[in-house]
């Protein structure tokens, strides 16, 4: 890197007085430094670091209130490298980011590594924590022009004057702290270093000796000084108290700014996110009591603007809309992993998550929020984050705040008392347990669009119900390779740019590729939970069970390997190779089981529809091409058959393709009944209860039709409804009794179907198996085969008739069969992920990612070979 490359932060005034204090320590005097010293200590300290030009180095700077940390901070600024701001060790975000260099205490640098480890962006000054805290290995990314242009737009709105004198009344670690060192520098003004917290009694006492003329706070900040009597007493220096960090409560925000002009000093709201740099808007002290529930207006060179296409939107002539910021506070990015740290700007805008108002003035009101981060003692959590971690471990949970406090609502059955999941909570939001509150339910609430009830799930917290625990480590893994992730999922959804941080299942997965993604990823990283195919991409490697890894084996899901055993006994039992019937009825209920893991959990009735196509559009292709084939070419096949509807046209009469019409009439009705809202609510709130209800209702066709009728009828949709709907209470049955009930009674239904009691046993194995048992262990010689026979299933079983013709002897016959339909699924998914291409609807309904451009992003998002 060139030196006229590097990029460099000096906050201080160039007009800055040198002999007018610039860090003044409220505990030792002594350690005063004018605006003078302290350039030149941040120019020695600067002049120790190793050149930029020879690499950039990333440096842990633990930030206190203390003249040395300061020191050492602004030399890390001024020297061009990249400040990772953290508070005290910060373990958890140190060995996902290894720093290069550590900002000890006395103001020197202890070397890391030796040489640079990570590729820092040119632009890239500044890591912050989204949270406020280092739970969370989520970073901020901030840019020199970042941090220098929101200093200067704060300066402004609050009219900061070398004269003025700031307390540290918040961590320095936390962007609204920060921003307080930032600004006072900027202006030339003095910050008063103090250690101790603002809790502590002396803190009027050291307002007034210091002659402190403004004070940052949140409103947990406001709360505790006003407890303390501070708020009344006679400050004559203090002149504004600048509250962000939350929203206080429109007539407290009025009665605050009353007090405060009956005693010589203003409030001043104001209103920003991390992502932001620090602050957004201002609300002048001059309209707080004429609009106590706003925000203000944006701060100097920024803007806002709705977007009021957003679901919770709402239209007229007061329209809401999710707030959007421009202007050079927004960040570059997030960085979630250290090869993030290479990236330049990846966005101009900040949806920040707000509802919001504007008045044809400009004047911003929040009137809700859309996203799920919220602030608890001024510290900014990420609700969707936590409940992440904690499905991570097998809790689900819904996560919700009140004003002090974080509301974990989780579904008990079977799962660890309410002081384990207070601990794991207090490790995933980085909050101390004293401000938890637990609440375990028999099942989460739910509204009647399927959507979990969070404000019913935050009624269920009484002031009293927290508990006090001590959060337990979560057993660290040593992730696999992202990039390997994406290589195998990449081809499977049919997409160029895949994004990591979204689920197989939102990037268009479905029960077609399931099984590759299945297999290849077991092959990669080991065992994966069950619902691995819910889970961000970027969670996989920590998440797979590597500890369980089995030289001898490979653990597969069950369905999987019924799949294809069931296409072994079908194909094989055609050709008089042996005689087991019964494959194609289990391959219903399998059908049902990924139907339920891949459909049915998508609330938006919208999206279930596009998903049920993409499944219809997955039968009905291959099965019209074989079946135009052997119509046109070999006479092998009816006319019937060309319409899927042979069952309607010619009932009694065989059809070879039975399952095919049977599957795909029934997948497309179950999302139809399932749209009635009555039962869609019902599906949302307990997915077992309606599929169980489901599965005993069709048992009537079963037994009436079988009772009233002989001959081929026991491949017609309504006499095997019943499996679909038994394996959809299958995948739905979260706790043993329930999967246990589900077995018993789809078992029972096999008795007597066929009249052969050798099928009829292999139906309930396979039914027993698929419930019961989630994963069982092959060898991995075997792993590949298996997985491209279960993939290829539903091709062979089409094909599988009319290969028979070409070959004399059953084994023959077989192998041909197998070859064709694997071939056919080969082509066929091919020309699948083509159709995705040019039919975007066909897809999940999230917008692509946006491509990016440098190292191993570029990686990611390029074509990956299977």
């Amino acid at each position: 890197m060139e030196l006229g490359l590097v990029r460099t932060v000096w906050l201080q005034s160039a007009a800055a007085d040198h002999d007018r204090p610039a860090l003044v320590d409220s505990d030792d005097t002594s350690r005063t430094l004018t605006h003078g010293e302290l350039s030149s200590r941040v120019a020695d300290a600067a002049a120790t670091l190793p050149p930029a030009a020879t690499g950039r180095r990333l440096v842990q700077v633990p930030l206190t209130a203390e003249v040395d940390v300061i020191v050492g901070y602004l030399a890390v600024l001024l020297a061009g490298h990249v400040a990772l701001v953290t508070s005290g060790r910060a373990d958890t975000i140190t060995a996902h980011y290894r720093p290069d260099l550590r900002l000890r205490r006395d103001g020197r640098f202890d070397t890391v590594s030796r040489h640079p480890q990570h590729l820092l962006h040119p632009d890239l000054a500044l890591l912050l924590s989204t949270s406020g805290s280092t739970g969370s290995p989520k970073l901020v990314r901030l840019s020199h022009d970042n941090v220098m242009s929101n200093a200067d737009a704060i300066v402004d709105a609050l009219s900061i004057r070398p004269t003025d004198r700031a307390i540290t009344s918040l961590p320095l670690h936390y962007c609204f702290g920060l921003s307080v060192l930032h600004a006072q520098l900027r202006a030339g003004a003095t910050v008063v270093l103090r250690r101790r917290s603002i809790a502590d009694p002396d803190i009027a006492d050291t307002l007034a000796r210091f002659a402190v003329t403004m004070i940052a706070a949140t409103p947990h900040v406001i709360e505790l000084l006003d407890v303390q009597g501070v708020l009344n007493c006679h400050l004559p220096d203090l002149r504004l108290l600048a509250q962000a960090g939350g929203a206080l409560a429109p007539p407290r925000v009025a009665e605050i700014a009353a007090r405060g002009r009956a005693r010589g000093w203003s409030l001043i709201v104001m209103y920003g996110q991390t992502e932001a740099t620090a602050r957004m808007a201002v609300l002048p002290p001059e309209h707080v009591s004429a609009y106590p529930d706003a925000v203000g207006w944006p701060i100097i060179g920024s803007s806002f603007r709705l977007d009021t296409a957003v679901p919770e939107a709402t239209a007229g002539t007061d329209p809401v809309g999710e707030l959007i910021f421009a202007g050079p506070g927004v960040m570059l990015g997030y960085a979630t992993d250290p090869d993030d740290l290479a990236l330049g700007r990846m966005q101009d805008e900040l949806r920040t998550g707000d509802l919001a108002r504007i008045d044809t003035d400009g004047l911003v009101r929040i009137v809700g929020r859309r996203t799920d981060f919220v602030k608890i003692m001024g510290i900014r959590i990420d609700l969707g984050m936590v409940e992440r971690q904690l499905r991570a471990v097998g809790i689900r949970a819904c996560v919700t705040a009140a004003e002090d406090q974080l509301q974990v609502t989780y579904q008990a059955a079977g799962l660890p008392a309410p002081r384990r999941v207070c601990g794991l909570t207090s490790e995933a939001s980085g909050l101390g347990p004293s401000v938890i509150s637990v609440q375990a339910m028999k099942a989460l609430p739910r509204l009647s669009s399927g959507k979990v009830d969070r404000l019913a799930c935050a009624a269920a917290h009484p002031p009293e119900g927290r508990y006090q625990a001590s959060a337990p480590a979560l057993r660290p893994r040593q992730p696999a390779d992202l990039a390997a992730v994406v290589a195998v999922i990449a081809p499977l959804v049919g997409r160029r740019a895949v994004d990591p941080d979204r689920s197989f299942a939102e990037l268009g997965g479905d029960s077609f590729s399931h099984v590759q993604a299945s297999l290849r990823l077991g092959r990669l990283l080991g065992d994966l939970p069950v619902d691995w195919h819910h889970r961000p991409l970027r969670e996989l490697p920590r998440l797979a069970e590597q500890t369980r890894h089995r030289p001898a084996g490979q653990r597969v899901e069950t369905n999987v390997v019924i799949r294809a055993a069931a296409v072994i006994m079908i194909c094989g039992s055609h050709v008089g190779l042996f005689s087991l019937g019964g494959g194609a009825h289990v391959l219903l209920a399998v059908a049902g089981f990924t139907f339920a893991r891949y459909v049915l959990p998508e609330a938006s009735q919208a999206e279930r529809w596009r998903r049920t196509a993409r499944v219809a559009v997955g039968i009905a292709v291959p099965a019209l091409i074989v079946a135009a084939v052997m119509v046109s070419l070999f006479g092998s096949a009816h006319w019937a058959n060309l319409t899927l509807l042979h069952w309607a046209f010619r009932p009694g009469v065989g059809n070879i393709f039975w399952f095919v019409e049977s599957l795909l009439l029934i997948t497309v009705v179950t999302t139809g009944l399932l749209s009635l809202p009555w039962l869609h609510t019902a599906y949302a709130r307990d997915p077992w209860r309606v599929a169980f209800f489901l599965t005993v209702a069709l048992l009537v066709p079963r037994y009436v039709v079988l009772a009233l009728a002989d001959g081929l009828i026991r491949g017609l949709p309504w006499t095997v409804a019943w499996l679909f709907a038994a394996g959809l209470a299958m995948a739905s049955a979260q706790t043993w009794p329930r999967r246990a009930l589900t077995v018993l009674v789809a078992v029972g239904a096999t008795i007597g179907f066929f009249p052969a009691s050798e099928r009829n046993l292999a139906i309930m194995i396979g039914l027993s198996l698929l419930a019961l048992v989630p994963t069982v262990v092959i060898p991995r010689v075997a792993v590949r085969p298996v997985g491209v026979v279960a993939a290829a299933s539903l091709h062979i079983y089409l094909v599988q008739f009319q290969m028979f013709e070409f070959f004399a002897t059953p084994a023959l016959k077989f192998v041909g069969a197998l070859a064709a339909g694997i071939t056919l699924w080969f082509v066929s998914a091919g020309l699948l992920r083509r159709l995705q291409q040019l039919v975007p609807s066909l897809n999940a309904h999230r917008p692509e990612p946006l491509r990016h451009s440098l190292n191993r992003k570029e990686h990611l998002c390029a074509d990956a070979p299977s």
